[in-house]
């Protein structure tokens, strides 16, 4: 079942993830209400400073981007950001090599886009 995020929920601060990612399963990433003239941004956060949680992005893949330019895992393995061009459907597929509890990462978008997360 997909997990869906409104631009309102999304945008400034972000929300908490509805649901939980399990390590070695693909999720596709659909930007939704997509309505721009340029590149947006979508972001997926872990909890900084708090040493006790593992690096949730680190070792992660990406694959079949579809009007997504780029893709950039910080060195950290905290956050990971997405370039996304206006044009087109934009999707991606997210492979994470550790499990991330319900409520686990921040998401966040600028561009006043919406998002739908499967499975």
């Amino acid at each position: 079942m997909a997990s869906t995020y409104t631009a309102n929920e999304i945008k400034d601060s972000g929300l908490a993830s509805k649901q939980q990612f399990t390590a070695s399963t693909t999720y596709t990433f659909t930007i939704t209400n997509k309505d721009i003239k340029g590149n947006c941004y979508l972001f997926l956060e872990a909890p900084l400073h708090d040493s006790s949680l593992p690096l949730y992005f680190d070792g992660s893949t990406f694959s079949n981007l579809s009007n997504v330019t780029a893709i950039t895992n910080d060195i950290f393995g905290n956050h990971f950001g997405v370039v996304i061009q206006p044009q087109g459907v934009s999707e991606f597929e997210w492979t994470p090599t550790t499990t991330i509890t319900l409520g686990g990462v921040n998401i966040k978008a600028t561009g006043n886009i919406g998002l739908s997360i499967t499975p």
